[in-house]
């Protein structure tokens, strides 16, 4: 059986980080990097781009801080277009000698726990489908497939007689150009990807029927290019302390500016500013769309305040006006749900008939890995069962409401909100009971398992970086609060994983936050809150007043890695 000292499933930024940063930590280390793809980059892998995908992050705020984006061509008002980003992970995994390390084209099937030895990982070689399975011991292994790596797919009745395509929107980029031979297009569901899509198919000349679930969560908030009225890059304004203070954050604190946030969430006058704040921001993203000056860009606005929403949201980086394809009739948009599909016919529940030639399904992820665990212990992933989290979470309720009073006002109940058929958010009773939003409570003693990008955010690069530190500090016992023992360190651990999780019930109750972390306002104190751990600075800024007022990018975590190895040397000596 094959033997490394570390296998990481995925090829994508979070993969990609920890391999990197592990092997730097520990540059004898045997490593298997093992993704299903052809290419690096994950989502960003070769086969899964199409014409016209780009971030949502504006040029230089996607990439790692230690091998900076080539700029040669982009104008900082630029969105990154999805080939870059590929070539760019491609170009990183080669820097750092890690394409060397890559198995492509490999499903791993199952991870059987060892206890102290590891992990036997039982991989399937996709790309000869009449191979046997191959095992491959593991002393440390990561997940880091992230939560959209097994799309959701729903079933429709009377879908067997349809006699049209129906895929998931993840596989727009199999059809030729992106577009395919289809001249009637039906797109379900609100999300980003559902703009991306009725933007490639409409600006193309390709009739495009939307439909937005009337029991769903309803379209997105789309940010234009700037906030107005100072024209901010939204990214850059979340990376700004300032702005990180006026959102509630339970693990805030580890900023070490308590006092503010006491004041914007514990007083009247501060809860006042904070209201006031997320108004703006509302209006700075509604305003400027225009929804109300047409019956038909009417009905893509937001149903929900901005406040409560997780990361359902994504910014307008077309290069045409996209709410003009509405206004003219190129997009035509019904909010209806599915009844029943027949002969290249979709049936709404308001009586109208769509022709179809292909159902374009934008319809989300499958929240937990497609790996199947075999272990005794718990693995803190999402459930339909009460665990051993259910007596912490009263008491992370009743610490998160008392900080954060605010919560305790949560926005009406939807009654004809419902989850889509085989979905299985709606019936979860625990979420990702990760601590720090990577590693199983149960296996904090072991040190075997870790979970990267478990979580969503607009700041991945830089969470990706720090929790590949974190992971890297935590596989060689070097986090010192994690050297406890005993009934006592073990329900101090308990609950802080509960109480963090439990936190993004209250805080995104309009987006998934009862299900993974929704990482928006709270990325700096996250990271501050990791680099503390690990004995690293999270203070980068030169004097108090770039502390607090200047946006945090890339280029300030620069060196980390270095910092945090120079110190492990020192203690060592």
């Amino acid at each position: 059986m094959e033997s490394v000292d570390l296998v990481v499933v995925g090829a994508g930024v979070h993969g990609l980080s920890v391999s990197k940063t592990y092997k730097s930590a520990n540059p004898l280390a045997s490593i298997l990097i093992l993704d299903r793809n052809s290419t690096i980059g994950g989502v960003w892998a070769q086969d899964k781009l199409y014409p016209g995908l780009k971030t949502n992050n504006h040029i230089g705020s996607f990439e790692f801080s230690d091998y900076p984006m080539n700029r040669d061509g982009f104008s900082e008002n630029d969105h990154i277009p999805g080939q870059v980003v590929h070539i760019y992970l491609h170009d990183y995994a080669e820097k750092n000698d890690l394409l060397q390390h890559v198995r492509f084209n490999c499903s791993v099937i199952s991870a059987e726990d060892k206890g102290q030895d590891g992990w036997v990982v039982t991989v399937m070689d996709e790309a000869d489908p009449g191979s046997m399975p191959m095992k491959i011991k593991a002393a440390k292994l990561v997940v880091a497939t992230g939560l959209t790596s097994d799309p959701f797919l729903p079933t429709f009745e009377g879908q067997d007689n349809f006699s049209a395509p129906i895929y998931h929107s993840s596989e727009f980029a199999k059809e030729l150009n992106g577009l395919g031979p289809f001249k009637k297009v039906v797109i379900l569901s609100g999300a980003k990807f559902s703009w991306d899509i009725a933007s490639a198919y409409a600006s193309a000349g390709v009739s495009v029927d939307w439909i937005i679930r009337a029991s769903g969560h309803g379209p997105c908030y789309m940010t234009p290019n700037r906030l107005t009225p100072w024209k901010i890059i939204p990214e850059l304004l979340l990376q700004t302390r300032l702005i990180t203070w006026l959102s509630p954050c339970i693990w805030g604190d580890a900023d070490g500016y308590g006092l503010i946030r006491w004041f914007f969430h514990q007083t009247w006058l501060g809860r006042k500013i904070v209201d006031w704040f997320f108004q703006w921001m509302e209006k700075g993203v509604v305003g400027p769309n225009g929804y109300a000056n047409h019956p038909e860009t009417a009905k893509l606005r937001p149903w929900d305040d901005i406040f409560w929403i997780g990361t359902n949201r994504g910014l307008l980086n077309y290069d045409i006006d996209f709410f003009e394809l509405v206004r003219n009739g190129n997009i035509r948009i019904h909010i209806a749900d599915i009844t029943h599909l027949s002969h290249h016919t979709i049936h709404l529940s308001d009586s109208q008939t769509l022709s179809a030639d292909v159902l374009i399904c934008g319809t989300g992820w499958k929240h937990t890995p497609t790996i199947k665990f075999i272990s005794d212990k718990e693995l803190g992933l999402p459930s339909t069962s009460p665990k051993t989290s259910s007596p912490y979470t009263h008491r992370a309720d009743t610490k998160i409401l008392s900080t954060f009073p605010k919560l305790a006002s949560q926005p009406p109940h939807r009654p004809n909100l419902k989850p889509m058929n085989s979905s299985k958010i709606g019936s979860l009773t625990e979420p990702y009971r990760l601590y720090r939003f990577m590693v199983p409570p149960s296996f904090i003693k072991a040190r075997t398992l870790a979970f990267a990008g478990a979580y969503r955010s607009p700041a991945v690069p830089l969470i990706a970086q720090t929790q590949a530190l974190w992971i890297t500090a935590f596989f060689g016992n070097q986090i010192g609060n994690l050297q406890g023992s005993g009934k006592e360190f073990e329900d101090h651990i308990m609950y802080e994983t509960v109480l963090h999780s439990q936190f993004g019930k209250w805080r995104h109750p309009r987006g998934f936050g009862d299900c993974f972390p929704e990482i928006w306002f709270d990325s700096l104190p996250y990271m501050d809150l990791m680099l503390a751990e690990v004995g690293v600075e999270g203070y980068r800024k030169t004097s108090w007043w770039r502390e607090c007022f200047e946006p945090y990018q890339l280029a300030d975590y620069k060196g980390v890695v270095e910092e945090w190895k120079e110190k492990r040397k020192e203690k060592s000596l």
